[in-house]
Formats: structure tokens, C-alpha cells, sequence
């Protein structure tokens, strides 16, 4: 059961976030969107014990290599983090037969609004990207985003199962 439990957690999470990396390839290449800039978000992480909680958007220095590789685990450990809720909250039972609910619940409804609550305005977009002269665009990317990443937890959770 516990191999059963570590493999569902690193194929949804890691998968799922394959597949928004993915989706943000493709909306860039189409010219809708150009995806979260991960270095950034590791600039704006490592920035935070100092008192920085919002990243100043004048800070045009190249991005470090600390700063790349605290994005991109930071990235790809909040997946895993989105993987590890399902069995915490619906049981060790649940990853031999997901149902859709909690995948819109996590999938969908929390990590959007994690990503427009916390990450943009520590980006310094604001709660709900107000402060950008985009802000309904890039709140219909971040949901529409979050709606591929649950969808792929889905079916990787079938997969698994």
C-alpha cells in the first residue's frame, strides 16, 4: 500500500504539473498567454525571510541560479502537495477509485485560487491580478490553467489506479 501511495502522489503530481507547464508552452506559442515565469517566483520566495513580500517588478538583475531552481521545486512541490491532499482528505482508499469532485475541489478551486490569493500578489499583480491591466484575462488563463492541471490529475489518477 505504501509503494501504491508514493506512486500515486509523484504520477499526479509531478504528471499533472508536466501537463500546466505544458498548457503554458502552448498559450505562449499561441501568443495568449506567456505562463508563470518560475525564476521569478524563486526570486520572489527567497526574498520573503528578508521582509520582501512582494516582488518589485524594477528588479531586472538576470536571475540567479538559486533563484531558478527555488521556482522550479517550489513549482513542482506544490504538485506533489495538490497529490498528497487527495489520499490525506478522501483516505488511502481513494487512489484505487478517484471520483471527479475532488480533483475540481483541489484541482480547480483551491489551486486557482492559491495562484490569484497568494502567488499573484506576491508577484505583485495583486488579489485577483487587480493590478493588471490584463486582470480579467489572466484571471480566465489562471482558472483555465488550473482546469488542465486537474484534469491531467484525473486521468493520471485512473492511470495509476
Amino acid at each position: 500500500m505504501t509503494f501504491d501511495l508514493i506512486t500515486f502522489v509523484l504520477v499526479v503530481g509531478i504528471g499533472a504539473t508536466i501537463a500546466l507547464d505544458l498548457w503554458g508552452l502552448i498559450t505562449a506559442k499561441i501568443g495568449w498567454m506567456p505562463g508563470t515565469h518560475w525564476p521569478s517566483v524563486g526570486r520572489w520566495l527567497l526574498g520573503i525571510p528578508a521582509g520582501r513580500l512582494v516582488l518589485d517588478g524594477g528588479d531586472d538583475r538576470a536571475h540567479s541560479v538559486g533563484e531558478v531552481l527555488t521556482g522550479w521545486v517550489f513549482h513542482y512541490a506544490i504538485g506533489i502537495a495538490y497529490a498528497v491532499m487527495f489520499p490525506l482528505f478522501w483516505g488511502v482508499d481513494f487512489i484505487s477509485a478517484p471520483t471527479v469532485f475532488p480533483f475540481v475541489l483541489i484541482g480547480v478551486i483551491i489551486s486557482t485560487l492559491a495562484g490569484l490569493v497568494i502567488l499573484m500578489p506576491g508577484m505583485g499583480g495583486g488579489i485577483f491580478a487587480r493590478k493588471l491591466p490584463n486582470a480579467g484575462a489572466m484571471m480566465t488563463y489562471v482558472l483555465v490553467a488550473h482546469v488542465v492541471f486537474a484534469i491531467a490529475q484525473y486521468l493520471l489518477a485512473l492511470l495509476v489506479a
